[in-house]
């Protein structure tokens, strides 16, 4: 396995669409608050281990072989996340933190395990894929700007974005409720949301990590 550094690189790069485009260094400089010389010394020792490929002024991509070891981490994560709640019954806004420690340390027997144990689960507790045979696009990718005001919808995915889902507990919206837009603000850059009687005010760049469907 490789180094928690490498696979966070790994990570990274795949979050910003890492399998099919390049991604440059000052963005994961960016993302993962590490120094751009930091940066481009991890990338050429990845490109050296034959995960990932780079091209001059474009950035780095995953090779074939980084995005199969990096859809084993994201797995082994989400795997980990609905063992958490479902049989050490965490909160879903706990389990992130937990699963990012825990995903660096189990071996593949222990994955295998797991999965069979949790019946080989389609999605995570936040309502993200849990990869297998390489098919890994999100089921859910409509979020909740994309709707107007009237509309019905049910949640069915959010980011692992500790203080928001603390916050959703909070208003009791959680994965498979059903919610109401009520009003959106592109003054003020906030959309307002009702669960029966309550109404709950998210800024946008949080409505944005909140996935749908009518």
């Amino acid at each position: 396995m490789l180094t928690e550094e490498k696979e966070d690189y790994l990570k990274a790069i795949l979050t910003h669409n890492g399998d099919h485009s390049f991604v440059s260094n000052k963005t994961l400089s960016q993302y993962l608050n590490i120094k751009p010389p930091s940066v481009s010394e991890m990338v050429n020792r990845l490109e050296k281990s034959g995960f990932v490929k780079t091209k001059p002024y474009k950035g780095v991509q995953l090779s074939e072989e980084g995005l199969t070891y990096t859809l084993d981490i994201i797995k082994r994560h989400r795997l980990l996340e609905l063992f958490l709640i479902k049989i050490l019954e965490y909160n879903w806004e706990e389990v992130h933190q937990e699963a990012e420690v825990l995903e660096h340390k189990v071996s593949h027997l222990f994955v295998e395990r797991l999965d069979k144990l949790l019946d080989y689960p389609i999605t995570c507790p936040h309502g993200g894929i849990i990869p297998r045979d390489n098919q890994y696009k999100e089921i859910y990718t409509t979020n909740l700007l994309s709707f107007e005001a009237g509309d019905e919808v049910t949640i069915k995915r959010v980011r692992d974005r500790t203080e928001l889902l603390v916050y959703l507990t909070s208003k009791d919206i959680l994965i498979d409720e059903q919610i109401k837009i009520v009003n959106k603000d592109d003054t003020n850059k906030v959309i307002m949301v009702q669960k029966e009687d309550k109404i709950t005010v998210l800024s946008y760049d949080n409505a944005m990590h909140i996935y749908a469907e009518k």
